[in-house]
């Protein structure tokens, strides 16, 4: 007799589905279906839970990786979801410029060079978003002579609470773009 029991990671919806299988799996229908900002809140929300496990655990050497991988992507998604006609690239300073021709006039001086200035951080230590992602990351992100300390103390609560800080102002510039854009369709 053949087993029912699949081996398959993505599969067909179960017939039936209890309470609990939520806790265990997600429905992916929505796929393609997230928004930029959606996509880079979730991001941010995979980087929160995995500094909060590693931090629990007291593992957090080996989910710095990860950890500052899904944070840098969350800042890379939020910068392309806020700046759509601007093209797109990995590169995080080519989008942070962008974004400061659209924030310079609208917001506080200071609070736009703390902004530019975390983007800023990120794109020295992983320019081309490969240093958190790969083994050899560091060597192939940057030219010749030109990475940087190969030894950089990461403070997780100063990290989570910049973050926070980081996305939530980018949630402001979105609301404040959609307020604009709603006034002027009325």
């Amino acid at each position: 007799m053949m087993s029912t029991v699949t081996n398959n990671i993505f599969t067909d919806l179960p017939d039936v589905l209890g309470e609990n299988d939520f806790y265990f799996g997600a429905f992916i229908a929505s796929i393609g279906i997230m928004d930029g900002i959606e996509m880079a809140r979730a991001f941010a929300d995979a980087a929160n839970r995995l500094l909060a496990a590693a931090a629990e655990q007291r593992e957090s050497w080996e989910a710095i990786s990860p950890i500052l991988f899904c944070y840098r992507h969350a800042l890379e998604l939020y910068l392309k979801a806020l700046l759509p006609k601007t093209k797109h690239s990995h590169n995080l300073g080519k989008l942070a410029k962008s974004l400061k021709s659209y924030l310079d006039g609208r917001y506080p001086a200071d609070q736009v060079a703390w902004l530019l200035g975390s983007i800023a951080e990120f794109d020295l230590v992983d320019p081309k978003s490969t240093v958190f992602r790969y083994h050899d990351g560091l060597a192939t992100s940057h030219k010749a002579g030109e990475q940087p300390d190969p030894e950089l103390w990461v403070d997780y609560n100063r990290l989570q609470r910049a973050m926070a800080k980081i996305f939530q102002g980018l949630e402001k510039v979105r609301l404040s773009q959609f307020n604009s854009n709603y006034r002027a369709e009325k």
